[in-house]
């Protein structure tokens, strides 16, 4: 039997979230998911050929006007798949293990927004052709950065598979990259406590990584740790950004450590000359203010984002990546100060998050709405979408979004330039 690596300890504000997100393992477990699915609660998996799949032309007229697709780039696509290679995806099967029906949730819904189907041994396969098709319905040009994912490591930089959730090698990125490079460029993935680190991070460069994808709580870094300082020297030798999630994470790591995700964290990158780009923008949680150590009032982790951004030491090297803002849960009034802050813009950066924006059950347009940043005419014609291409519906749902008549500029969208070698050949 599986030891789980999930705890039953969490916060008060962590328990709720995970208490939700339990409930909806609930009916799978219970042999339920026809009543969800019947709900408008699953995704349905359809595809391009499938009855009702028209996006409207104005719609798209409107989402692409002022824009190059050769410049445009979804800088937060996440990879998924299961083999029994050591360059093969994997998962935690404690994540399929009904005795943890947090774990056995959070799972459940990547593997429907993915449409990865039963069988594990197609998983990799599915997922990455899946991708590709919903890739393929973008203009001829737009891109998409592939995340690898390094897994939890000990203070000693020795690998815990116990507590790694899942991981994503670099050769598997590199390699669903190369198959499809029309569409696919690839970030490397790892740990700044292993012995090998620097030797790992400059293979990856020569192996034509764009970028580093870091999730500190999931993976066991704290990104103020002296041990990284070296690390963040090497990328910023190698013009690799890192890309790091900020914020709050789902509870999925025994012991693991949410403040890892407080963006002041990061400052110890930026000194050191590195690029960063804050994932998500810190838009959920709540951390402690490290620039006043003597407060034990925690600070919400947009505000501290915020202060980064408008620090000017940082500027040109600190972005914040927009995957995942329009999910519930964030701070309130962050996306619309995201949207209406022009001197911001030329730092944001866009990405989807996928598979998440195929989670139809916590993502959809009518909070959107409510709160004055969507029109209520475009939810219409953005609804359908997601259950078709959740990656087309992201990034109109994007370019719809409006804040007292400001929107976000092509700017934010046009993101290659940040990569490394961003210059096509």
């Amino acid at each position: 039997m599986v030891a789980t690596p999930f705890p039953e300890a969490a916060t008060p504000r962590m328990l709720s979230r995970r208490q939700a997100l339990a409930a909806i393992a609930i009916p799978a477990i219970a042999g339920l998911a026809l009543w969800w699915g019947k709900r408008d609660l699953l995704n349905p998996c359809a595809n391009a050929g499938s009855p009702g799949h028209r996006v409207d032309p104005a719609l798209l007229a409107q989402a692409w006007a002022g824009l190059d697709p050769r410049r445009v780039l979804d800088l937060h696509v996440h990879l998924l798949g299961e083999g029994p290679g050591p360059d093969d995806p994997w998962v935690n099967p404690a994540m399929r293990e009904l005795a943890n029906p947090f774990s056995y949730a959070h799972f459940a819904l990547m593997a429907n927004a993915s449409c990865l189907g039963h069988d594990p041994a197609t998983w990799s396969r599915q997922y990455a052709s899946r991708l590709g098709a919903l890739a393929d319905e973008f203009p001829a040009g737009v891109r998409f950065l592939l995340l690898a994912l390094d897994g939890y490591h000990r203070e000693n930089g020795q690998l815990d598979r116990g507590r790694t959730v899942f991981m994503v090698p670099d050769a598997y990125a590199a390699g669903v990259a190369r198959a499809n490079p029309g569409r696919f460029v690839w970030a490397a993935s790892i740990h700044p406590y292993r012995e090998d680190a620097i030797e790992r991070l400059r293979k990856a460069a020569d192996a034509g990584a764009r970028a580093v994808k870091w999730i500190p709580y999931f993976m066991g870094i704290d990104p103020a740790s002296p041990r990284c300082r070296p690390f963040y020297r090497e990328l910023a030798r190698l013009g690799l950004p890192l890309v790091s999630h900020g914020g709050w994470e789902h509870e999925l790591v025994e012991g693991g450590v949410q403040d890892h995700g407080n963006p002041l964290r990061l400052r110890a990158a930026l000194e050191e000359g590195a690029t960063v780009v804050v994932g998500h923008c810190a838009i959920q949680g709540d951390f402690a203010d490290l620039d006043q150590p003597m407060s034990r009032n925690p600070k919400p982790s947009f505000e501290l984002f915020a202060r980064l951004m408008q620090a000017p030491d940082y500027r040109g090297r600190l972005y914040g990546d927009l995957s995942a803002v329009v999910l519930e849960g964030r701070q309130p009034g962050a996306l619309a100060r995201l949207i209406s802050t022009p001197e911001w813009h030329p730092w944001l950066l866009n990405g989807s998050d996928y598979p998440g924006p195929g989670i139809v059950a916590v993502m959809g347009t009518k909070g959107l709405v409510e709160e004055g940043v969507l029109a209520a005419k475009d939810a219409e014609r953005l609804v359908h979408i997601q259950s078709h291409n959740p990656l087309l519906y992201d990034f109109l749902l994007k370019r719809c979004l409006a804040w007292k008549g400001e929107r976000w500029p092509a700017s934010v969208f046009e993101t290659e330039r940040v990569l490394r070698g961003h210059t096509r050949q």
